[in-house]
């Protein structure tokens, strides 16, 4: 399982496109026997000076996209700085990638950690997310399928969002209310590409 966490002040309730939210990501592996390995991450948005991150070994360059983020922390780095402005899905499907050893030719669970990121990052709070294997997720903080679903729809430009990993079609995510502060995000099948 990965779970992925983000913090930032909530000072609007729909971030700007691009707005910067830095990324906590721990992921464990949840089958083979004991013992557990285990791994936590920052994926730190740079916006201006380094912080001081004592005891961590912090990934250079800075990195652009998913597929840079994902070989900074395949190489482990502890923290992963990233330029702002750049897609607001990258950090949870470079945490993927890295966690699962994901592909390009896993598009189902690349579009799905791509609705999943980006749900995360539309979030005006602290929020998390918990990521499986096959892309599905669900996402914890106070909201609603219904406000989700709105906040999808403004970054799908024409029905689609496009990554260098893969397009998802808007009509192939399926939320739905799991509990009252849980949202399940799941995709049809066949539907990225």
């Amino acid at each position: 399982m990965l779970r992925i966490g983000t913090w930032k002040p909530a000072v609007s309730p729909i971030p700007p496109a691009g707005a910067p939210a830095d990324v906590v990501v721990c992921g464990w592996h949840d089958s083979g026997p004991p013992p557990c390995a285990t791994g936590v991450k920052i994926i730190y948005t740079l916006d201006g000076p380094v912080p001081e991150f004592p005891g961590l070994r912090v990934g250079r360059p800075v990195a652009r996209g998913a597929e840079e983020i994902a070989e900074l922390l395949l190489q482990g780095a502890d923290v992963v700085l990233t330029a702002p402005g750049g897609c607001p899905a990258a950090p949870v499907v470079a945490a993927g990638i890295w966690h699962y050893g994901w592909t390009r030719d896993d598009a189902g669970p690349l579009a799905g950690a791509t609705v999943a990121g980006l749900a995360l990052a539309a979030q005006p709070g602290p929020c998390s997310a918990e990521i499986r294997r096959d892309g599905r997720s669900s996402l914890d903080g106070g909201v609603s399928a219904a406000a989700i679903r709105a906040r999808l729809a403004d970054r799908f430009s024409g029905g689609r969002y496009r990554t260098p990993e893969v397009t998802v079609p808007l009509e192939s995510v399926r939320l739905s209310q799991e509990a009252p502060s849980r949202i399940g995000i799941a995709l049809h099948a066949e539907a990225a590409s």
